[in-house]
């Protein structure tokens, strides 16, 4: 990729310098191809990156899909940094449609004024990408949360042979890299056809600088979720688990907090209300500050089914806090099991309760783990760390 020169920027001296030249000509596209700005984890991490790029000189520009009818943010910032939105009716298949062909028109139209594009979640918007890469000639990172693409999405081996799936990974393979975020979602690519030299393992990162907090000085000992309520999140299963554990144990303080909102909701009120535990439950709904929500746990539960490399067990895991997480996923590159967090089988609420118990009794073990977790986000989570190995892929596009 040829960098477009700058005559205000010195020469550079050493290698930190040429590093730091180089950031500050990249000019980069983030597409986002879902609702933004976004509850989900993946569009929490894009916001992210993108500031963490732009503090280091980067150009950073959004461009996201938006149903005509929604509406919401007007642009045309989010935060500083530029954002456009494709607008589109919601009409099934003739929304695509329209979708796809703006967002080539726009990539046509703009090919002179991005070093790279980095989509975040592999859909519809990555496809087109590779669709009008030979014309664009702007290079694509592609990310591969997971759970999205490989259950029901484009890289779903069971529709691998329908028509517009075909199509979209007929596309994909114009595609530069392959961002993954874990080791399981690094062997699924290569087993979807992909090749070793086209994916990049970097894990979504997180500001290390913020420094640990003490345990919550209560007498009442507080588990914590912060995610979508949805069926595939498992919060049924942690339901299930604390009403085991507060009926093994009727005495004890235990409280659970439920933050983030969902089209499970309220079946999920309807659950804490039938097991008689909906006085001890909190559903506080969608927070801004998840820091303060993790500071105020004693313990974090993921019990999802599926998951990438979930951004709230990096956060909580920061925070000092022991995870108790689904046997699945991303949450084994993060989770060495009885060292930085306890691993359990997806849907065992009896296991779960087992575990959050053996938590409850055990407050100093609890800390352990909770201290361990912290280590292993700062030696490999750091924000600056991934930022520098995205830079690196981008730099060589």
């Amino acid at each position: 990729m040829m960098l477009v020169g700058r005559s205000d920027i010195p020469e550079p001296q050493n290698d930190a310098d040429v590093a730091s030249a180089a950031m500050s000509n990249l000019r980069i596209l983030f597409v986002i191809d879902s609702r933004f700005p976004g509850l989900g984890g993946a569009e929490h991490q894009a916001v992210k990156l993108a500031q963490a790029l732009k503090a280091r000189g980067v150009a950073v520009e959004y461009i996201a899909p938006r149903v005509l009818e929604e509406g919401g943010h007007d642009g045309p910032e989010l935060d500083g940094i530029p954002l456009t939105y494709i607008d589109y009716p919601h009409i099934k298949l003739v929304g695509s449609i329209v979708l796809m062909v703006k967002f080539a028109a726009f990539l046509m139209k703009n090919r002179e004024q991005f070093d790279c594009m980095h989509v975040h979640v592999t859909r519809l918007l990555a496809a087109t990408a590779g669709v009008v890469r030979p014309y664009s000639k702007i290079p694509i990172i592609t990310k591969i949360s997971g759970f999205f693409e490989f259950e029901g999405g484009v890289l779903d081996q069971r529709k691998r042979y329908y028509p517009l799936n075909a199509v979209l990974r007929l596309a994909l393979r114009n595609i530069d890299y392959v961002q993954t975020i874990s080791e399981e979602t690094r062997e699924k690519l290569l087993s979807s056809g992909f090749r070793e030299d086209q994916i990049a393992l970097i894990p979504n990162g997180i500001d290390t600088s913020e420094p640990p907090s003490a345990l919550p000085q209560s007498d009442v000992f507080t588990i914590g979720y912060c995610g979508r309520l949805r069926e595939v999140k498992g919060v049924h299963v942690l339901l299930d688990a604390f009403a085991h554990c507060k009926k093994t144990r009727a005495a004890a303080p235990i409280k659970l907090k439920l933050a983030g909102s969902g089209i499970a909701e309220d079946d999920l009120k309807a659950q804490a209300k039938n097991l008689g535990i909906d006085d001890d439950v909190d559903f506080i709904g969608t927070i801004e500050d998840t820091a303060s929500f993790y500071k105020s746990l004693h313990l974090y539960v993921q019990p999802s089914f599926a998951e990438g490399l979930p951004n709230s067990v990096i956060e909580a895991m920061h925070a000092g806090r022991a995870v108790l997480a689904t046997d699945i996923g991303g949450n084994h590159d993060l989770i060495e099991d009885n060292v930085s967090g306890r691993l359990f089988p997806a849907g065992d609420h009896e296991k779960l309760s087992q575990l959050i118990l053996d938590c409850y009794d055990d407050q100093d073990d609890n800390v352990r783990m909770g201290n361990n977790g912290r280590g292993v986000i700062e030696a490999d989570y750091g924000m600056d760390t991934v930022i520098d190995k995205l830079v690196g892929v981008y730099s060589e596009q």
